[in-house]
């Protein structure tokens, strides 16, 4: 997620917030690994549908069910100096 957040960031996560409405930056497990990714859910797409993004234009955009994107919470706060 550079430049956005980089390795070692100390982050904030809001758990009681894991639907991705409105869009924003969430902690997930993504099928392959514990990420923090730009999250968004596609609108009318029974099942549902999420598409997860990273600010990071070497990142390839992805799709995935959402039953398949488990989401730990939204970042709200990053860089922390803990």
């Amino acid at each position: 997620m550079e430049p956005l957040l980089h390795s070692g960031d100390r982050i904030l996560v809001d758990t009681s917030q894991r639907v991705p409405v409105p869009p924003g930056i969430f902690v997930i497990w993504d099928g392959m690994g514990i990420v923090a990714k730009r999250v968004e859910e596609i609108p009318n797409s029974g099942p549902a549908k999420l598409v997860i993004k990273s600010v990071n234009s070497e990142c390839q955009t992805y799709r995935r069910q959402a039953e398949e994107a488990q989401i730990s919470g939204r970042i709200i706060q990053s860089g922390l100096g803990l």
